[in-house]
């Protein structure tokens, strides 16, 4: 189990991760995450994701993942 902190930094409350729960997470200082509540008040934390960042990363991906299909469809 990862254990974590929580302070206050200025008008926010920060979660601070070390370098064992970020490297678990496989996360990156600066990277984006999203916590989504489940009905029993449990937190699931969601994958980082790079099109936040990137507004064409999502577009890529979607091809990425889609390309065969697209190059039969033309």
């Amino acid at each position: 189990m990862i254990s974590c902190k929580l302070e206050q930094v200025g008008d926010y409350v920060a979660l601070v991760l070390d370098d064992d729960a970020i490297a678990a997470l496989n996360l990156q200082v600066g990277d984006t995450v999203r916590l989504e509540p489940d009905g029993d008040g449990v937190l699931h934390l969601v994958a980082r994701e790079p099109w936040t960042e990137d507004s064409h990363a999502r577009g890529r991906a979607f091809l990425r993942r889609y390309r065969r299909t697209v190059e039969r469809l033309g």
